[in-house]
């Protein structure tokens, strides 16, 4: 099998994108699945920045295939009270 064709193997897609994103977003709860020409990105981030850079991270590693950004953005607000350690 060429690198070309492994190219087009779904699962070698995904992989190739969770890779990106792991290391140059340092996202490593985005989940990547590759249904025919779309790729579904799921999880969450804390920034709608974030939303966006990791969209462009997976477009650029997706080989022209359609991107379906479903990464929600989740708000983290400081803790209510002093966290105590026993």
């Amino acid at each position: 099998m060429t690198e070309r064709d492994m190219a087009d193997l779904p699962g070698y897609v995904s992989a190739h994108i969770q890779e990106k994103l792991a290391a140059q977003a340092y996202e490593l709860g985005i989940r990547v699945d590759v249904r025919g020409d779309v790729v579904h990105l799921r999880g969450e981030v804390v920034s709608e920045e974030r939303r966006r850079e990791v969209e462009e991270i997976a477009r650029g590693a997706a080989q022209g295939r359609e991107i379906c950004n479903e990464v929600h953005v989740v708000a983290v607000g400081a803790p209510d009270d002093e966290e105590r350690l026993s």
